[in-house]
């Protein structure tokens, strides 16, 4: 006999064992061991849970005709024995621990392709420990082997095998509290197309020194992350991530009226194919001269490199912020920036300086309504001093919302070399995300299913083609009013944008007049909203629509229903092109009976336009049924997505029961 079996027959042994022990009767509820003065321990629960799961995708190159067809059945059955309990004294070592042990079966086919199965044992924990909590020099040990499950997005939801273990420790008291921890974990993304492995080494260290009762206070903080990421048919990477941040801030005189700021933050990623350094300083002084009148005077330089190319930047600026009346501010600052940009065969330098005055006015308009104007004008001269043909960017960040197009900060893009997360892992075009170039302007988004989550910052690298030496003057003017009626039942808004230049002739710049206007209304579990935007420019004019509606309804105490919808419209005035975006995603909640809920959503996405098209669709529903301690949940999920030359389609189905002791 192997010893793989001998270890399954023992688990089984133990399975069998239990569920024969619970159908005798119990007295007392829970075990409880204790020995006193000494030792506490107590079992918090006892579980048996059971999991099936099948996960079949298909996906389709529609240029080749070539399919692949993945299927996974899973089965998985564990005893779980949850324990807390403490060693002499609660407040001298406190713990907490779940323990699952069973035994799994997984048949994995790929068609065209080969046919696996396993078994293996299962072991999966929970523990965290409290060493002298009620003390300064608290400690805490974790460890964790779990299974979850993760949504990229709406379209995207992947099963996550992970681990982690590590310790958290300092000192609270003194004049310099202190906090350090370390973590390792690891991940195993179970995706059929696209699998993934995760290794972090993290370390973490803050302290934190407040001086003259709250009116200084010194921070410091060190953050370590060495990573090895796999992406199975991408990639592999690995790098190390350091950052250094020190923030002091001071307030000074009678009434506190001075305040100075101050950040010095150092950042690198080595050990990575796209290494990088960043070093930036910043100073903010403030003086509060009047309850109406304030100076403010700052300054900061940024320093980065990667990938052969190196930027510097000296930025400076002073102004004056005064509240003529109650609803009524005006800020007017000078500023400036210097910027030396190089990299092998070419090198920028500009030098920019000018005026910026800013207005805001807010009014009560009676009980009936409130309305809000703005202003804000600048006026700058730049000169430029250029040589060579092409110029690297690097680490230039955006923030990714939704599928929204973000718009590289440079003109004339010749290539995006990476798009990276901030630690330094990189991500896949076509797979996390997509790049398009209409006429001088380049844009980024987050694919639907890819690995960028909803609202990640990312760092771009890419290259651009350098314009030759030049001055010009611009002039930005933006103002703004938004008009609210009945406290926020309705509203109506706009904004109107406006950049022009004089000089500059033998440049590549983006003159631009936008205007905006808008409404939105919300009312009770109804809110809506439409938008339409007119930019005319020497690049890229477009007329866009946008329109939004969401309900969120509560039909009685065990129903509730929600639905999400948008529609964009966008047509290129300058090549006839049109792009369209439609979006729905719904959510239902119903309590069948006492014992019986049901939970469903389901969404879906189409877009089309002249440099891509998609539709994406994903509908998930799952029954649950809990009586007395016994638990069962029924799911369903399907997600299909479609380009014009590929298609997958998955569908999959679970089941886990849990019964508790």
């Amino acid at each position: 006999m192997t010893c793989r079996a001998i270890i399954f027959r023992w688990i089984w042994l133990l399975i069998l064992g239990l569920a024969t022990w619970s159908a005798q009767p119990q007295v007392g509820g829970l075990i409880l061991l204790e020995a006193p003065r000494q030792y506490s321990l107590r079992l918090t629960d006892i579980y048996l849970q059971t999991d099936a799961q099948f996960d079949r995708q298909l996906q389709e190159n529609r240029t080749t005709g070539a399919t692949d067809l993945h299927q996974r059945l899973v089965l998985e059955q564990v005893v779980g024995v949850g324990a807390a309990g403490w060693v002499y004294h609660p407040n001298l070592l406190e713990y907490v621990s779940n323990i699952e042990l069973g035994g799994g079966y997984q048949d994995a086919r790929v068609d065209p392709g080969k046919t696996a199965s396993d078994l293996e044992p299962l072991l999966r924990y929970h523990f965290a420990m409290d060493l002298l909590k009620q003390k300064p020099y608290y400690t805490s040990v974790f460890a964790d082997k779990d299974l979850t499950y993760r949504d990229y997005d709406f379209f995207s939801h992947v099963r996550v095998d992970s681990q982690r273990f590590g310790a958290h420790s300092g000192y609270a008291a003194g004049a310099v509290p202190l906090s350090i921890s370390f973590q390792h974990y690891d991940e195993d993304v179970q995706d059929p197309t696209r699998p993934a492995q995760l290794t972090e080494d993290t370390l973490n260290f803050n302290s934190n020194n407040l001086r003259r009762s709250g009116k200084a206070t010194t921070q410091l903080s060190y953050y370590l992350d060495r990573f090895s990421r796999r992406d199975d048919g991408f990639s592999y990477q690995r790098g190390l991530n350091q950052n250094l941040s020190v923030v002091d801030t001071e307030s000074f005189g009678d009434r506190d009226w001075i305040h100075l700021s101050s950040l010095l933050n150092y950042s690198s990623v080595t050990e990575s194919p796209t290494p990088s350094d960043k070093l930036l300083l910043q100073e903010q002084l403030q003086l509060e001269h009047t309850s109406r009148l304030r100076s403010f005077y700052d300054y900061s330089f940024d320093n980065s490199s990667s990938s052969g190319s190196d930027a510097s930047t000296h930025q400076g600026r002073v102004g004056l912020g005064y509240q003529l009346f109650d609803n009524l501010s005006s800020t007017l600052d000078a500023h400036g920036n210097l910027t030396q940009a190089s990299a092998p065969g070419s090198f920028l330098d500009t030098t920019r300086y000018g005026l910026s005055l800013n207005e805001t006015y807010t009014r009560a308009l009676g009980d009936w309504g409130n309305i809000s104007l703005g202003y804000m004008g600048t006026v700058d001269h730049e000169e430029r001093n250029a040589s060579g043909a092409v110029l690297p960017i690097s680490q230039e960040a955006h923030t990714l919302i939704g599928y929204d197009w973000v718009q590289l900060n440079k003109l004339s893009v010749v290539e995006v070399l990476s798009v990276n997360a901030t630690n330094g892992i990189a991500y896949q075009l076509d797979s996390d995300y997509l790049v398009r170039t209409r006429g001088v302007i380049t844009e980024i988004r987050r694919k639907e299913g890819g690995n960028i989550l909803d609202k990640s910052v990312v760092l771009v690298d890419y290259t651009i083609a350098l314009d030759p030496s030049g001055q010009y003057n611009s002039y930005a003017n933006g103002a703004n009013f938004r008009l609210d009626f009945w406290k926020g039942l309705f509203a109506i808004y706009g904004r109107w944008t406006t950049l022009d230049y004089s000089g500059g002739e033998e440049l590549t710049l983006r003159r631009l007049d936008d205007k905006i206007i808008g409404a939105d209304s919300a009312w009770r579990w109804l809110r809506v909203g439409a938008e339409y935007e007119v930019a005319d420019s020497n690049f890229l004019p477009y007329d866009r629509s946008h329109c939004f509606q969401s309900v969120v309804f509560r039909a009685s105490d065990s129903t509730t229903f929600g639905v999400d919808l948008d529609e964009s419209w966008t047509t290129w005035r300058d090549t006839n092109t049109r792009q369209t975006a439609y979006g729905m995603i719904a959510r239902y909640q119903q309590r069948l009976t006492a014992t019986l809920a049901l939970n469903a959503e389901g969404g879906m996405r189409r877009e089309r336009g002249d440099s891509f098209d998609g539709d994406y669709a994903s509908a998930r529903t799952e029954l649950i049924w809990a009586v007395a301690k016994l638990n069962v949940k029924l799911g369903y999920e399907y997600g299909n997505e479609s380009h014009p030359n590929d298609r997958r389609d998955r569908q999959y189905f679970y089941l886990r029961l849990r019964r508790s002791f």
